[in-house]
């Protein structure tokens, strides 16, 4: 195959260094595009076929989806299950995704293996089996994730809200289609679609990464050798007609809170009132200084969740307005939405806050460049919406020149609640379902300094501050973003029953307030600098994680270091938190596979903290107060235990002279000693059961006490469970491939300062509970008893390599372990080694592993059914 010799397309980006994008045309007519970027030893292939659910027939609803999930399966050269332990075997990421307008497939590889990479994308794209053994093993899979959106609330709104809003254009039909279309589907129906529409014509094949243009366009050439096909056929969607009344529609489900899903009739993605929407979504509810946000729910506290964002696809898309509240509330949420969005109407923004959405809007161009796989990603999605890559320019330039006039029209023409459609998901017996009356009623109703740059510098550089903290610091320099991570040992190790929840509430307060900021100005600061900040809490540790642009360096660390020492716990912003969490608690029921793993926690640890809820129990949080609060920060945050780490385009004597300064008030003395006792391992079987009415699923966790952070065993545990999870792995092709129980099953791995756990989870109809069981047992007693595969054990070990690196891309993603590693002793060279490690594990320490940690008569189990 020889490819057109006209190049259609030449960029030179300049974030990150020099990357060449260009564009091609194969003889064919796929259409190929190329981005060099050489940061990191990473490819990224993205096939976009411009097919989604709009152009499917009534008849042919989900057929879309169903051949995303089975391209994949088998090829003549793959038979079924070889693709997944292939891209597995050689460290890669693989997945794909269906939406209304396109179906995209990609895999992310190392550089070493990128020719294996192409070679299967190739393979499967152009030749699927779609056997129809595993066509029918799969639709029962895909049977399995409609009942698991069906236990979803939140989708459950947005699906109604889609299904309300278009009559007649085919976006209101489900991406997943029907139980009736699903089951319908043939190895013939499968076979008939593709070749319809998966030509070459009708694909974008898209590279990012580290690569030679010219010796990948050759090789794409020879990838799809003898690729042929028809034109593209003719788009089948009818306009929808304009929507002039408000429609109003309420659904029942067991839910603990209403659900709210508001849609609005807008432009497509090209329309050149789009920049204009996604700015005034931005401002009035997509971050934590927006108007609902602020006013709705912070204010009024009407709303325990509220967003909203612009849906602008191919076709004329949403507006979308959603929230969370208490029954009682919605009425009063509705109409207080439309109070602010009718200041938007007579009311220009000020300039400030459009500056201040623009920048962050912006930053997403920046930060979706930290990977390649997010680079191509976006292309994909430019490409789709609009037809051509470069559109992502012409988007850009037009938000440049938006104006707050712009925004208050954009609002008046069409944010019209005489012609909304709102969905509610209420809890049984509701009164909003026998009266829409009040519904209706309702509808109506700081300077930058420049940055002194330094060499770049590959080793992290350690430095212990005056007040005893460890700060370490590693300059890189290929894009214009800094990560802070700030942690110390603490979180659920550090909580007792009587205060479980005190680390969830201290992470959740740490951003709502200093000693000279109040919650509103730290959502606005940061927002300043294109950032995020948020403290965070887990197993063992808490702290604080910050991001932002370069160019901010000390706006940004002052910033960070204010919300990590200076926390003010203002009493109402304690309450408010405290009501929030009380909420998600309750919420936490509708959440049913969380809901098995904390009972399973629960019953594997009766004693010591790692039993107890990440966001703790009712009772306990009802009982935290400020000076709870004041007193674990006090405690958890001595200077002497805690590790920050800084990563990105910095230079580190400066960030030295700048923790000194504005760290220098941090708490003195030793923390405190969480010197803890370990629970025994269970002598025999415990069982929990919880039954939950209405629901559709059962979800079942078995596991055992796992290891800790500094036993060598963590690195065969981490092998085993990548040999029994993943796409490729016993556990997804036995109980989901060849016996059809689920749609999701997986294992996970998670060691622990004390000895953490090992579990497996199945998702599954309830009258398959026994046998799924049964499939677990026998899974586990396999790896058990016989040593696993070569073939087995280089792809997990190539795997867990592949993916560590790709993960490596993103700063935050070092910050994070150099603290972890940090704290657990492990030694800053454990981001090095740990590779090594891995790749160092034999089948016999997988083995020894596994008898020595997979107990099969003395495992612990929890299950969540009707």
């Amino acid at each position: 195959m020889k490819y057109q010799q006209d190049l259609l397309h030449d960029r030179n980006g300049s974030i990150g260094g020099k990357m060449a994008r260009k564009e091609f045309k194969l003889k064919n007519g796929m259409h190929v595009l190329l981005e060099e970027n050489h940061n990191a030893k990473v490819v990224s292939f993205t096939a976009l076929v411009n097919v989604g659910s709009v152009d499917e027939t009534d008849d042919e609803a989900g057929i879309c989806h169903v051949i995303e999930h089975m391209l994949f399966k088998g090829t003549p050269k793959r038979p079924e299950g070889t693709i997944a332990m292939e891209v597995e075997a050689a460290g890669g990421d693989m997945n794909a995704y269906t939406s209304l307008d396109q179906t995209v497939y990609y895999i992310n590889m190392a550089t070493r293996f990128a020719a294996k990479g192409l070679e299967i994308l190739a393979d499967a794209v152009m030749n699927p089996l779609f056997d129809s053994e595993e066509l029918k093993r799969e639709s029962e899979v895909i049977l399995e994730e409609i009942r698991r959106e069906q236990d979803n609330p939140s989708r459950m709104a947005a699906e109604y809200l889609f299904q309300h809003a278009y009559k007649v254009h085919n976006y209101r039909r489900p991406i997943i289609g029907y139980p009736k279309t699903v089951k319908s589907f043939t190895h013939q129906d499968l076979t008939s679609f593709h070749r319809r529409w998966y030509t070459p014509k009708n694909i974008s094949f898209i590279v990012v990464g580290d690569f030679n243009t010219k010796k990948m366009l050759s090789d794409i050439e020879k990838a799809f050798e003898g690729f042929e096909g028809d034109e593209i056929p003719s788009r089948i969607s009818k306009p929808e007609p304009r929507q002039s009344s408000p429609r109003i529609i309420v659904k029942e489900m067991n839910v603990q809170s209403t659900y709210l899903s508001m849609g609005f009739h807008i432009p497509n993605f090209v329309s050149a009132d789009t920049p204009v929407l996604d700015l005034l979504s931005h401002i009035l509810g997509g971050t934590d200084s927006s108007r609902l946000e602020q006013v709705v729910k912070e204010k009024k506290r009407l709303a325990h969740a509220i967003h909203c964002s612009a849906y602008t696809p191919k076709h004329p898309g949403l507006f979308y307005v959603g929230a969370m509240v208490s029954d009682s509330n919605a009425a009063k949420t509705i109409n207080a939405i439309s109070q602010e969005v009718g200041k938007l109407k007579t009311n220009f923004v000020a300039s400030d806050e459009l500056a201040r959405a623009k920048i962050n809007m912006r930053s997403n161009e920046i930060y979706e460049k930290e990977t390649v796989g997010g680079q191509g990603a976006k292309i994909a999605s430019f490409i789709a919406s609009s037809g051509e890559a470069s559109f992502e320019r012409t988007y850009y330039q037009r938000m440049a020149e938006v104006t707050p006039e712009d925004i208050s029209e954009a609002a008046k023409k069409y944010l019209n609640f005489s012609s909304a459609t709102t969905v509610l998901i209420v809890p049984k017996k509701s009164k909003w379902t026998k009266n829409k009356s009040q519904i209706k009623s309702a509808l109506s109703s700081k300077k930058t300094i420049p940055l002194k740059k330094s060499c770049d510098k590959s080793e992290p550089r350690q430095i212990m501050l005056k007040n005893g903290a460890k700060l370490i610091v590693r300059e890189i320099k290929n894009i214009p973003v800094v990560s802070i991570c700030s942690a110390a040992l603490g979180g659920i190790r550090s909580e007792t029953r009587a205060k479980n929840g005190v680390s969830a509430m201290l992470a959740r307060t740490l951003t709502k307030g200093t000693r000279e900021r109040k919650a509103l100005r730290i959502a606005r600061d940061i927002e300043k600098i294109a950032g995020s900040i948020d403290g965070f809490c887990g197993k063992n540790t808490f702290g604080v994680r910050c991001e932002f642009l370069s160019e901010y360096v000390y706006d940004g660390f002052e910033l960070f270091a204010d919300v990590l020492t200076h926390p003010s716990f203002e009493p109402e912003e304690v309450a408010n938190e405290k009501q929030i969490l009380l909420k998600a608690i309750k919420d936490q029921e509708d959440n049913l596979s969380s809901l098995a793993f904390a009972k399973f926690l629960q019953t594997l640890y009766p004693r010591h903290p790692y039993g107890l809820r990440s966001i703790g129990m009712e009772k306990s949080v009802k009982s935290l107060t400020r000076n709870d609060l004041i007193a674990h920060h006090r405690e958890m945050t001595k200077a002497s235990g805690t590790v920050i780490a800084v990563v990105g385009d910095v230079c580190t004597d400066e960030i030295e002279a700048l923790a000194n300064e504005y760290l220098c008030d941090m708490s003195l003395g030793k923390p405190k000693n969480l010197a803890l006792k370990s629970d025994p391992r269970p002598k025999s079987p415990r069982l929990c059961t919880i039954k939950k009415d209405d629901k559709q699923q059962a979800h079942i966790v078995m596991g055992f006490q796992g290891t800790r952070f500094s036993n060598r065993d963590k690195y065969a545990m981490t092998v085993l469970n990548n040999i029994l999870s993943g796409q490729g792995g016993r556990l997804f092709r036995v109980l989901r491939d060849q016996m059809s129980l689920a749609y999701a099953v997986s294992s996970v791995n998670q060691e622990g300062v004390e000895p953490g756990y090992f579990a497996v989870y199945i998702g599954t109809d309830p009258s398959k509970i026994d046998i799924s069981v049964d499939a677990m047992k026998t899974e586990l007693i396999k790896v058990c008893e016989k040593k696993i595969t070569k073939e087995e054990l280089s792809r997990a070990k190539q795997y867990l390599v592949g993916t560590y690196d790709l993960e490596l891309q993103r700063y935050g993603a070092i910050a994070n372990m150099y603290c972890f590693y940090e704290l657990y002793h492990l030694g800053l060279k454990e981001i090095d080694k740990y590779p090594e490690r891995i790749m160092s594990v034999t089948a016999e320490e997988v083995l020894a592993a596994a008898k020595r940690y997979i107990d099969i008569d003395n495992y612990t189990m929890a299950i969540v059914k009707p």
